[in-house]
């Protein structure tokens, strides 16, 4: 009864049942008759029984699962002249007919359909569209505090202060030729704050900017250039590392 249910719409069988119902217990009819009450009225479910017995003459229980004159079909037996015009027409027509040759059915051109077109996508209704904004602003707000807390330790990490604000122009005063798109820890900051960051994937793309201008700017010559680009990269190094070992996958 409950599988019925499940794989709806469906058909429960139950051939003689007058035949069953006499050998059922009476544990197993309660049981019958409740799961029955218990599936709802507008469940596509469809009890289907026979009996050799009249209505009338049925047990009062079975009477009531078939209350309505709709709900009880009487069959009368056919007559010799009934059966007789249900099969004349298979054993007198249709055995005189050619069959249908596999052949030239196998050769008739299909029909060229037009492609259907894709279904219309459901439209939210209010309820749902303002639970689903509401969803999706506490999980951008649980990726800024993420974020904030990343710019913080990576900011108060000694090895990254030359890129915690941007450069001075005084103090080089060719950077802004060289370099189209400057970047810095503090400028992250102020974007986090901003609401411009959707993914942290966003983010990390900020923090590449920093590395590969610092490659870009400070050729590999001196001692300076070089500390200048490996603490650019070890910059990088632990914003990803960070972001791929504590992060959420949600924040992605």
């Amino acid at each position: 009864m409950r599988e019925a249910q499940k794989t709806a719409p469906s058909i429960i069988y139950i051939p003689h049942i007058h035949v069953w119902w006499e050998a059922a217990g009476d544990a197993l009819k309660a049981t019958f008759t409740t799961l029955l009450e218990n599936i709802p009225a507008f469940a596509p479910v469809l009890l289907l029984a026979t009996s050799d017995v009249d209505h009338e003459d049925l047990p009062k229980e079975i009477k009531e699962l078939f209350v309505s004159d709709c709900e009880v079909f009487k069959i009368q037996l056919p007559s010799q002249e009934e059966r007789k015009m249900f099969f004349e027409d298979l054993i007198v027509n249709q055995v005189a007919k050619r069959p249908v040759s596999k052949n030239s059915a196998a050769l008739q051109p299909l029909e060229v359909l037009p492609v259907a077109p894709p279904p219309e996508p459901r439209q939210l209704t209010e309820e749902e569209r303002r639970w689903l904004e509401e969803q999706e602003e506490d999980t951008l707000r649980e990726l800024r505090i993420f974020l904030r807390d990343a710019i913080h330790r990576l900011v108060v990490d000694r090895r990254f202060r030359a890129f915690t604000k941007p450069v001075h122009p005084e103090e080089v005063p060719d950077y802004d030729r060289v370099i189209q798109q400057p970047m810095d820890l503090s400028t992250i900051l102020s974007k986090i704050d901003s609401h411009q960051y959707l993914t942290a994937r966003d983010f990390l793309k900020d923090i590449d900017q920093i590395c590969s201008n610092a490659l870009e700017y400070y050729p590999d010559k001196d001692l300076r250039d070089r500390l200048v680009r490996h603490r650019a990269c070890a910059l990088r190094d632990t914003a990803y590392a960070i972001v791929r070992e504590e992060m959420d996958e949600d924040f992605e």
